[in-house]
């Protein structure tokens, strides 16, 4: 169980770093390497991802977690990086649908998408 968690976590800092550095690269137009906050939160959502495999939890409830979770994270994360370094590390307060600048709901659901496919597809073979 360590070690799938582990690996969990590596995969999910790896894979969150390819996917922060090709969507802001292709922004910005230019190579962009992305702030360890950015993918730290990956990683964190890969090992609940992890956890939530292994429990009896009904189809409902995991789903409903799977959703929540990467977005409560990337929450948790842009607030405490506000009130404790007085900037942002990304900023959604011009887009639709959006919570204090910090989340928003497009995201989310790529989020949701993304966690999906992992719970599904990868974390099996991880086991």
């Amino acid at each position: 169980m360590i070690s799938s968690i582990l690996i969990s976590f590596c995969f999910g800092i790896f894979l969150g770093a390819i996917l922060e550095s090709a969507y802001r690269s292709k922004n910005a137009r230019k190579f962009i390497v992305p702030e360890l906050i950015n993918i730290q939160m990956y990683g964190l959502t890969t090992v609940f991802l992890a956890f939530l495999y292994l429990t009896q939890l009904s189809l409902v409830y995991k789903l409903v977690l799977i959703f929540i979770f990467p977005t409560a994270i990337e929450f948790i994360t842009g607030y405490l990086y506000l009130k404790l370094k007085g900037s942002r590390p990304w900023d959604y307060s011009g887009e639709p649908f959006n919570f204090m600048g910090i989340i928003r709901l497009r995201f989310s659901i790529y989020w949701f998408i993304l966690s999906l496919f992992f719970f599904y597809f990868i974390l099996p073979f991880l086991k």
